[in-house]
């Protein structure tokens, strides 16, 4: 990529918009060979891949930053996608993604960093 034009950027977060990545970023091609493999549909909560019905915290969401819709993936093909990106390493498994609803369901307060209960 030799121009900031040349790439796309996007953005992910685990079920808690609090938690978002923004630093997702792929050259043109390989978004539009992303967007092939998302499919068209951002259906909400169901996985863009599989079809799966998802909870909102039992979701990797995923959407190219500045538009208004996004992709929910569920645990499995989260970690496919997320495995493509030369940054995510160590690699992840299935066991080793943690999402938001993970950490409630763990005992935590459900409360995310930052935020306070109410």
């Amino acid at each position: 990529m030799n121009r900031p034009d040349d790439a796309v950027r996007f953005l992910y977060h685990p079920g808690d918009i609090l938690l978002k990545d923004d630093s997702g970023l792929l050259c043109r091609t390989c978004w539009r060979a992303a967007l092939g493999w998302l499919g068209v549909e951002q259906p909400e909560n169901s996985c863009a891949r599989c079809g799966i019905p998802l909870e909102h915290s039992h979701s990797l969401h995923l959407r190219r930053t500045g538009d208004e819709g996004g992709w929910q993936l569920c645990p499995e093909d989260a970690v496919a996608f997320l495995n493509q990106l030369r940054t995510v390493e160590p690699k992840l498994t299935v066991e080793t993604l943690s999402l938001a609803g993970d950490w409630r369901l763990a005992g935590g307060s459900g409360v995310s960093p930052g935020e306070t209960e109410s």
